[in-house]
């Protein structure tokens, strides 16, 4: 592996996806599909490729559990997007904040160091434009000193019914300050002797840009199986740096799974 930050936006959004009721209670603003809940607990999960919440090698595919929790839309919990709050809630547009913890991946080579597990304090606001489209995005400052850095996400986001289930397809782009690109993507001059590598540092700028596409299947009225794909292609100085040239593909990045969820909710 390498020294690359995990996203956990596409498990989390599929996963969201699967329950219907969590969606209402995430920061995209998409129309409910059903009923709204006080509350709702979904507990599940799937067999995951390209992502580990646990820091293990993303190439390989494994099973990846979920658990989450929402409150009348309002307040949230779940362990990729860690405790939100919708501070602004309408019909068509959320804004709020959230803890999010953050997480990295491990190293193959012996002195290239990684910033450990860390907590973000991000805010976000997003739009529904008509009766589909979700735009908007997040900013995120790491409070635990692992990174001392920022990184904002931007998405635009479609959401439609279909005969086979819920399908949404998202693009979205990434990027970080300078503290953040270097932590994740940079090699300093001890890792650099170290390693082998060849010295790179980054300033702030764009990381990656992506695209995803996910389909949830419910079964009956408290279980759900989703699927998702996603490609990410690395972008800008990020795109250059050596630890993304020993990456598997490269520049490009590629996630999928399928994962299940049980539904809990109120009447």
């Amino acid at each position: 592996m390498l020294k690359i930050a995990l996203s956990g936006i596409v498990l989390t959004s599929v996963i969201s996806l699967v329950s219907p009721t969590l969606v209402l209670a995430q920061a995209q603003p998409f129309k409910a599909v059903e009923q709204p809940r006080d509350w709702t607990v979904d507990i599940g999960g799937g067999m995951v490729h390209g992502f580990s919440p646990a820091g293990k090698d993303p190439n390989k595919t494994r099973f990846t559990p979920w658990a989450s929790a929402n409150w009348k839309g309002r307040v949230y919990a779940n362990g990729l997007d860690g405790l939100g709050i919708n501070t602004f809630k309408r019909d068509d547009f959320n804004a709020g904040f959230q803890l999010r913890p953050r997480y990295s991946g491990q190293s193959d080579l012996e002195g290239l160091d990684l910033p450990g597990r860390g907590v973000d304090l991000a805010t976000y606001a997003y739009k529904r434009i008509g009766d589909h489209t979700v735009i908007g995005g997040r900013i995120a400052s790491d409070i635990s000193d692992e990174s001392r850095g920022m990184d904002v996400f931007v998405s635009v986001a479609r959401q439609d019914i279909t005969r086979v289930g819920l399908l949404q397809s998202m693009v979205y782009v990434r990027g970080g300050d300078k503290n953040t690109n270097q932590a994740f993507y940079g090699v300093d001059a001890r890792e650099a002797a170290a390693t082998g590598l060849e010295r790179y540092e980054l300033g702030g700028g764009l990381q990656s840009t992506g695209l995803v596409l996910m389909m949830m299947t419910p079964i009956g009225d408290k279980y759900g199986v989703g699927t998702f794909v996603n490609a990410e292609r690395a972008l800008g100085d990020v795109a250059d740096s050596p630890l993304i040239e020993r990456r598997k593909h490269g520049e490009m990045a590629y996630r999928g799974g399928i994962v299940v969820v049980r539904r809990f909710h109120s009447q």
